[in-house]
């Protein structure tokens, strides 16, 4: 479940950024700006792992000296309002290892500089919260080419418009396809995706993917840069900043109603082999092809081949219910829930079930008023319920557990702006921002704990024990209709052929989450 974030964004003089300055910060060093002669001291920050200059085949040796390249890129910038510098932000999969995570920072290096042919400072950046998962990368790259010479001719397809926003949307597809090489070779079944959120939408749903489709129509967020982060500071709101929150609320509410949808109205979970929604909704129109008219007393009408395989919710006419639930109500709450997708997967391993309420009007007819038949239904229609919740159970986990890991990254961006937008003060305000930091910090390990949470319900211990719920559930629905086929037979039953002990073997509750893995401080 690997998450995908890349930005490229200026450093520009005319604001007061300094290219120095920035890979003082990213590469945790002592720079001195020889321009303007301004120290930038950042020895003191943790969190980076490592850095690395990648400069062009040809480049002079100097290059690879953060102290001399940075203040050579300064100095070759004359205008007030230069951009002198631009970065690379990108996500690195906190399921790679340390060794993993730095030669895929190399290979996504590497390949920028052979397509531009700047000078590059990769600094690869842990998780600021301990047990954090947002490891990043910050490439800070100079705005002119780099030769043999020293720097030479700007970077200018890169500075927006048409061909700006192309060279824009191939960084972000080379970081894609790039990361899921490094992912696929360290066997971690996972992928990110560098589309945008519409265009990943579209593609769940042509592929019949209804879930993901959800989850990815949400809106998206916008950056909140410096200048907001230093309004929040004063108590004070930016615009942006006000409607990211209101988004994420709309985001949030939306996916709650999702999780909810699924605890009513569940989807099922991954069907065995040749019985998927599709092949359910085609055996139902089949059958309904030959299909019969049935009557039920008060008035309500069923079609289907030997009853009610072929139909749909709104072809049952209920009465008006009685305060408590009449016998023909239960009837057509069982046919409801045996009707409902969520138990697709399991259609066909609930043969007494079938049987019993194909000709349920034939027994509703023949034992009207049979003292324990309204009891007896009642418990069907509890034991189907508990099914359903079963089959659906481990499709809420994995919505639960996606929905805390966007939590956990959304703290942590939260921590990363602050700390990048708020260095550590050398007066006397280190107590406020260490409150503010911690505040931030226990945000963090809330969401940590509830995402460890979620993983330990998709652990393959936990799986295994959903299976096991679900095949209870299915064996305890077709014991029960046995016992009330024995208790309620009617002529046709005659001419059935007896059914075999139910075979379960092939039900899987849903694929073993990935560990959470405890990534190394630096």
């Amino acid at each position: 479940m690997a998450i995908y974030h890349a930005r490229v964004k200026t450093f520009s003089r005319a604001k007061g950024h300094s290219s120095v300055a920035a890979a003082a910060y990213g590469a945790g060093l002592l720079l001195v700006d020889e321009k303007t002669g301004a120290r930038h001291d950042y020895r003191r920050r943790g969190g980076v792992v490592e850095t690395r200059c990648v400069v062009p085949t040809d480049a002079p040796d100097w290059s690879m000296v953060p102290a001399q390249l940075w203040s050579a890129a300064e100095q070759a910038e004359r205008r007030k309002d230069a951009t002198v510098a631009r970065e690379f932000e990108l996500a690195l999969p906190h399921e790679l290892s340390d060794d993993q995570r730095s030669a895929l920072a190399a290979e996504i290096t590497r390949a920028l500089v052979d397509r531009y042919q700047f000078a590059a400072q990769a600094s690869l950046h842990s998780p600021d919260a301990k047990g954090g998962l947002n490891w990043h990368l910050h490439i800070l790259a100079t705005t002119r080419r780099l030769d043999a010479g020293g720097l030479a001719d700007k970077t200018r397809e890169l500075d927006g418009g048409p061909a700006g926003r192309a060279e824009v949307e191939w960084v972000r597809e080379m970081v894609a396809r790039v990361t899921n090489a490094h992912l696929a070779a360290a066997q971690v079944d996972a992928q990110v995706d560098h589309r945008s959120l519409e265009a990943q939408a579209a593609a769940a749903v042509a592929r019949g993917d209804v879930v993901s489709a959800a989850l990815l129509s949400r809106r998206p967020t916008q950056h909140v840069g410096k200048n907001a982060s230093a309004l929040a500071r004063r108590g004070e709101d930016s615009e942006r900043a006000e409607r990211n929150a209101a988004i994420h609320g709309e985001n949030d509410e939306q996916f709650e109603k999702l999780l909810e949808t699924f605890e009513r109205e569940g989807r099922a979970m991954a069907p065995t082999d040749g019985h998927g929604p599709e092949q359910a909704r085609w055996d139902r129109q089949k059958t309904n092809r030959r299909g019969v008219d049935m009557t039920l007393p008060g008035g309500g009408q069923m079609r289907g081949v030997q009853g009610i395989t072929g139909l749909s919710v709104g072809q049952i006419a209920v009465p008006p219910r009685s305060p408590g639930p009449s016998t023909q109500d239960l009837f057509g709450e069982a046919v409801q829930l045996w009707l409902d997708d969520a138990l697709a997967a399991v259609i066909d391993l609930l043969k007494n079930t079938r049987r019993f309420l194909e000709d349920h009007a034939g027994r509703l007819a023949a034992f009207a008023d049979h003292s324990r038949l309204r009891t007896d239904l009642r418990e069907l229609v509890k034991r189907l319920r508990t099914l359903k919740r079963w089959a659906t159970e481990w499709k809420r986990r994995q919505l639960a557990e996606r929905h805390a890991l966007k939590l956990l990254h959304r703290a942590e961006h939260a921590l990363e702006e602050f700390v990048e937008s708020n260095p550590k003060p050398a007066d006397g305000n280190e107590k406020e921002w260490a409150r503010r930091r911690g505040r931030r910090l226990a945000a963090i390990e809330q969401r940590l704990a509830a995402l460890k949470a979620a993983r330990e319900a998709r652990s393959p211990e936990a799986e295994a024990a959903c299976e096991q719920r679900l095949v209870s559930a299915v064996e305890a629905v077709e014991e029960w209709s046995g016992q009330m086929l024995k208790s309620y037979p009617i002529q046709s039953d005659a001419l059935a052929p007896a059914f075999g002990p139910v075979d379960t073997s092939k039900l899987k509750a849903g694929e073993t989450a990935q560990p959470l893995r405890s990534p190394r401080l630096h």
